[in-house]
């Protein structure tokens, strides 16, 4: 019982975002316009993917504050996440500034020339920092295992950014000034965030314990999860960039509508599965059931994926209402497209928490290195070679490639069933092929 609220719960901390980019999409793309819609597109892609400077800094505090939190060391909780977030405050300052000054002096010697996403940047960059120093908070909450206090947070962070956007873009029609506004509240709720953390955790945070030697003890485990985050958020956006680069911002728009229904399904089931993490993190686990678990995650999550996937392309209308016919039609080959990679997608949910849980992160970050390597090497491929319209279909390769090797990479520590889980991918697979050739 447990596990199913918690799992509702950090599905919940996901699912808000998307509810609100659907109301968003149309509304951006009426006001200022499907390039424009673009361009705001890629300047989300582009923060997210400024997630480098993150450090593994999320599945760091899971990680080792579950391990306190079972030690019941409330003290190294504290030298824990005030090391962390003393660490990124201090980096959004440096990064800013920098930032800035460099902004500043181009702006009289004109010595590198700013194109319209450069321009929007100075607006938006200060969101990203404030975001990233908000997800520490949130991972705080999930190494708790508090989903409840997770799923309030969340939606109420999530509301006020989007709904500042869409008023923004009411107001404004301005890409930049959308931006701009989102900071700016952005930073208000942050504010309150710190101010009501003492009142749920006690005074887990502040200055004073704040520990260099802490910081360094932990960097051997988040500079390989950062690494690996690094090479997931390339994964993630590289095609994006490949595909507005080769084929123009209007076909990327349309593209990334399709490419952001399947992300957005993606995150929001993964969550589902994501209570695993701190207990595997703090030995909650036995080792006789962790192999169990595994493939118990593995098929509920890909099943919920392959019903979601089915009933999504059943509904065009939806699409249509969402957004309108001409874009619907233009975009309708590449978002069934992607709908029929999610199963497949999703059967790497399980093991993607079972590797940072039980701490295999430098193998996951080689893992998912060869993966965008693959990936990239399929867009490239698909794009300047082929010639049909539901190519994106080709990324199961570097999909099958990455749910194999993570099983793999699991089972030389946790001896998992690799006949069932062989199986399973059959018959995704199988699944996948009668529906992309209209037999299912």
């Amino acid at each position: 019982m447990r596990a199913i609220k918690d799992g509702i719960y950090a599905t919940l901390d996901v699912v808000f975002a998307p509810i609100l980019l659907v109301v968003a999409t149309p509304i951006f793309i009426s006001q200022v316009g499907i390039e424009q819609y673009g361009l705001w597109i890629l300047i989300n892609s582009i923060l997210a993917s400024l997630s480098i400077f993150n450090f593994g800094i999320n599945e760091t505090i899971i990680k080792f504050i579950s391990e306190a939190k079972s030690n019941a060391n409330y003290n190294e909780q504290q030298k824990i996440l005030s090391s962390i977030l003393v660490f990124l405050i201090l980096l959004a300052t440096l990064v800013l500034g920098l930032y800035y000054i460099f902004y500043f002096i181009n702006s009289f010697t004109e010595f590198f020339k700013f194109n319209e996403v450069l321009k929007i940047l100075p607006y938006a960059i200060p969101l990203f920092f404030i975001k990233q120093i908000e997800q520490a908070l949130f991972a705080l909450h999930k190494s708790h295992e508090n989903f409840k206090q997770l799923a309030k947070q969340s939606f109420i962070s999530k509301f006020i950014l989007y709904s500042t956007q869409i008023i923004a873009v009411y107001i404004f029609s301005q890409v930049d000034l959308v931006f701009l506004m989102s900071s700016i509240f952005a930073f208000i709720y942050l504010i309150i965030q710190f101010l009501i953390l003492k009142k749920k955790y006690g005074p887990i945070f502040h200055f004073k314990f704040a520990s260099y030697k802490k910081f360094k003890s932990m960097l051997d485990y988040s500079k390989w999860a950062w690494f690996s985050s690094t090479i997931l958020i390339f994964n993630a956006h590289v095609d994006k960039w490949i595909v507005s680069a080769l084929l123009g911002l209007k076909f990327f728009a349309y593209y990334a509508i399709g490419v952001s229904v399947l992300n957005q399904l993606k995150t929001i089931l993964t969550a589902s599965v994501s209570w695993i993490f701190p207990r595997i993190s703090g030995n909650q686990v036995s080792y006789s059931n962790q192999a169990k678990s595994h493939l118990h995650l593995t098929i509920f999550v890909s099943f919920a994926g392959l019903f979601v996937s089915f009933f999504l392309e059943k509904i065009d209308f939806f699409f249509l209402r969402w957004l309108g016919s001409e874009t619907f039609q233009n975009s309708k080959v590449l978002l069934h497209t992607f709908l029929l990679l999610l199963p497949v997608w999703l059967m790497s949910s399980a093991s993607y928490y079972y590797l940072l849980g039980l701490g295999i992160v430098k193998r996951k970050f080689f893992i998912d290195l060869m993966v965008l390597i693959l990936r990239v090497s399929v867009a490239f491929i698909a794009i300047l070679s082929l010639n049909f319209k539901s190519w994106p279909v080709l990324f199961v390769i570097p999909i099958l490639f990455e749910v194999m090797l993570y099983v793999l990479a699991i089972n030389k520590k946790v001896k998992l069933n690799i006949g069932y889980f062989s199986l399973l991918v059959i018959l995704n697979l199988t699944i996948l092929t009668l529906r992309y050739l209209n037999v299912l």
